[in-house]
C-alpha cells in the first residue's frame, strides 16, 4: 500500500519547508520582542535554518532553544549595536530630509553596509563558536571577498521588505509569516558553498603542517 504523505517526494518536503520557516519565523519574532534579544533570536535562527537545508536538527523547538542558549552573550551585543546604528541612521534621514536631501543617498548605502554585515555576523555566529570582535572582523572580510553573494543576499532581502513595505496591506501578513525565515534560507543557500569551500582549505591547510 503506498504511503499517502511520501516525504521523499520534492512537494512534500517543499511543504516541510515552508511549514519550518512559518513557525520558525513567529518563534524568531517572539523571541525578538524584547529588542536586547534580537540578536540573538536571529543568531538562533541561522542555526536551525542550517540545519534545516543540511536535513539535519531534532525538531524547530528543541534546536531553536538550543541555539538561543548558546548565542546570547554574542547576540546581545549585536544588539546593541544594531539598535544604536539604526537608530543613528534614523536621525541621520530625518536630518537629510530637512537640510540635505542628498546625503539620503549616503544614508542608503552605510544601510545596505549594516545589512550586509549583519547577514554574515548572524552566519557566523551560527556557525562558529568566536569571540564577538573576531566574528564581526570576518563578518567584513567576507561581505568584501564574496561581493556576488553579498549582493545576492542583499538584494533578496531588502527588496522583499521593501516591497512588502510598499504594499503593506498584502506585504504586512508576508513580513509575519516569512519576513525574517525567508531571507535567511536564501542566505544560507547562497553561502552554503562559500562555507564549504573555506572549511576544506581550512583542513587542507591544516593537513599541509
Amino acid at each position: 500500500m503506498r504511503r499517502i504523505f511520501d516525504m521523499e517526494n520534492p512537494f512534500w518536503q517543499g511543504l516541510s519547508v515552508i511549514a519550518d520557516m512559518l513557525l520558525l519565523n513567529l518563534l524568531t519574532l517572539l523571541c525578538c520582542a524584547p529588542l536586547i534579544t534580537m540578536g540573538t533570536a536571529l543568531a538562533a535562527m541561522n542555526d536551525v535554518v542550517i540545519h534545516i537545508v543540511n536535513q539535519e536538527g531534532s525538531g524547530i523547538l528543541k534546536s531553536y532553544g538550543r541555539a538561543f542558549r548558546q548565542n546570547l552573550k554574542n547576540g546581545i551585543l549585536l544588539s546593541l549595536i544594531l539598535l544604536a546604528a539604526i537608530g543613528l541612521l534614523y536621525f541621520d534621514y530625518l536630518c537629510a530630509l530637512t537640510y540635505a536631501p542628498m546625503f539620503r543617498y549616503g544614508i542608503a548605502a552605510l544601510s545596505v553596509l549594516l545589512l550586509a554585515l549583519t547577514i554574515y555576523t548572524l552566519a557566523l555566529m551560527a556557525r562558529y563558536e568566536n569571540p564577538f570582535g573576531t566574528t564581526l572582523k570576518n563578518a567584513a572580510m567576507l561581505a568584501v571577498g564574496y561581493f556576488p553573494q553579498t549582493l545576492g543576499m542583499v538584494c533578496f532581502t531588502a527588496a522583499l521588505w521593501l516591497i512588502c513595505i510598499h504594499f503593506w496591506r498584502y506585504g504586512t501578513p508576508i513580513l509575519i509569516m516569512f519576513g525574517f525565515s525567508l531571507p535567511c534560507y536564501v542566505c544560507v543557500l547562497l553561502m552554503r558553498k562559500m562555507f564549504e569551500q573555506l572549511e576544506e582549505e581550512k583542513e587542507d591547510g591544516g593537513n599541509e603542517s
